[in-house]
């Protein structure tokens, strides 16, 4: 009787070995398809990507026409400006401003807790018998001295854009300014001295009027100390070098004032290779 038991054991242990070893057979099979099926999908968005590139980065020539004048005001004639433009130009740019007015937050507010306030370790009174409601601290967020709820703390606003996104947004910020845009000559040997009279009636000869709260934006290659000076006291109007020039500014300006040095710099900076 005890040996008929013992070989219907091994005959189930025999059967759930074979099936065991079948299931797992057919899992390592689908297993390989699956593994396939899923390189062939890399391989195609791979595909995908270099056909199609990001629009942003599709980025063109595009060609204008910007009016030369002398330091008095005498028309000198135009001089063509090509520079790279984004495809999705209103993105990329809408992207650098936020990025830079984001960069400018400092995120210094703060503020202390009910556990990071000086006191209140201490029951203010017994926990019953005085008709008043249960307190544990004296620094509670319902008192007066305590912390406070949902306050805010010391945090980074800071937005990272690609070095190459920033020159393209700063490239296609510049070609859309071109209509409010106007040439000038080097401005570093009219100021010998500084002045701000005589850069008021340089504005006044470039029909610009700061006194109604229009925006203008003076743009030099390299800072000059005598036109700096000159042009700080003056209400509305920006002095900016190629090296902090930003979307922003150039957005908001109504008008533009560009030195020539300056202009050749955008050029070999921002215009095609020929160009530079």
């Amino acid at each position: 009787r005890w040996l008929p038991q013992q070989t219907s054991r091994n005959r189930g242990s025999v059967r759930s070995h074979s099936l065991f070893a079948m299931a797992l057979h057919r899992s390592c099979f689908l297993l390989v398809i699956f593994a396939g099926c899923v390189k062939g999908w890399i391989n195609s968005a791979a595909l995908l990507r270099e056909m199609a590139p990001a629009s942003h980065r599709c980025n063109s020539m595009q060609m204008g026409v910007v009016p030369m004048t002398k330091f008095d005001g005498t028309t000198l004639g135009e001089m063509e400006v090509s520079l790279k433009v984004a495809k999705s130009g209103a993105y990329i740019v809408h992207r650098k401003v936020v990025a830079e007015q984001a960069n400018m937050r400092l995120g210094t507010a703060t503020t202390k807790t009910r556990s990071e306030v000086r006191g209140g370790g201490r029951k203010p009174y017994q926990q019953k018998g005085t008709g008043r409601a249960r307190r544990g601290s004296s620094r509670s967020p319902l008192l007066k001295g305590g912390g406070v709820t949902f306050g805010p703390k010391q945090k980074s606003y800071r937005i990272k854009m690609n070095k190459k996104e920033k020159q393209l947004a700063i490239s296609t910020a510049l070609m859309s300014a071109v209509p409010k845009m106007k040439l000038v000559e080097d401005l570093d040997e009219h100021f010998m001295q500084p002045r701000t009279q005589d850069m008021k009636a340089f504005l006044e000869r470039m029909s610009v009027d700061t006194t109604n709260r229009e925006s203008t934006m003076l743009i030099t290659n390299q800072r000059h100390e005598n036109t700096y000076l000159s042009a700080r006291n003056i209400p509305y109007l920006n002095l900016r070098t190629l090296d902090n020039i930003n979307a922003r500014d150039l957005v908001k300006a109504k008008k533009i004032i560009v030195a020539d040095s300056a202009m050749a710099t955008i050029n070999a900076r921002y215009g095609s290779k020929d160009a530079a």
